[in-house]
């Protein structure tokens, strides 16, 4: 019962000193710092694959990303050898995906996009 008792009075005056407004609690309270985490919008690179020669090399590949840890999304077409893929550059780097996709038996190449410029 003593146990319960000190419990309560515990609450009590902690609760209280949080809402008192003698200043001490506010300075505190201003004290505290929240961290912001910063997300990172999701990255997308369009490559060329070499070596595919049927729809089921594409899907070989599309099977392969998809099973690969920080690949958001895949889109291998064929006929067209081209794949674009969405990632997140914190957990993997456009030199791994080449690996993973070399790794299943192809050859990947960075097409590298033109910048529009508007001449006046």
């Amino acid at each position: 019962m003593k146990n319960l008792i000190l419990g309560f009075s515990l609450v009590a005056v902690f609760g209280v000193t949080q809402v008192c407004g003698c200043g001490v609690c506010q300075a505190s309270a201003r004290a505290i710092s929240y961290k912001t985490i910063a997300i990172d919008e999701p990255k997308e690179v369009t490559l060329r694959i070499t070596g595919i020669s049927c729809a089921g090399c594409s899907n070989h590949i599309h099977t392969s990303l998809s099973k690969t840890v920080g690949i958001i999304s895949d889109d291998v077409k064929y006929p067209g050898d081209i794949a674009t893929v969405k990632y997140d550059a914190s957990k993997i780097s456009e030199k791994e995906i080449i690996a993973v996709i070399e790794n299943a038996g192809y050859k990947a190449e960075i097409i590298k996009q033109k910048i529009k410029t508007q001449h006046s």
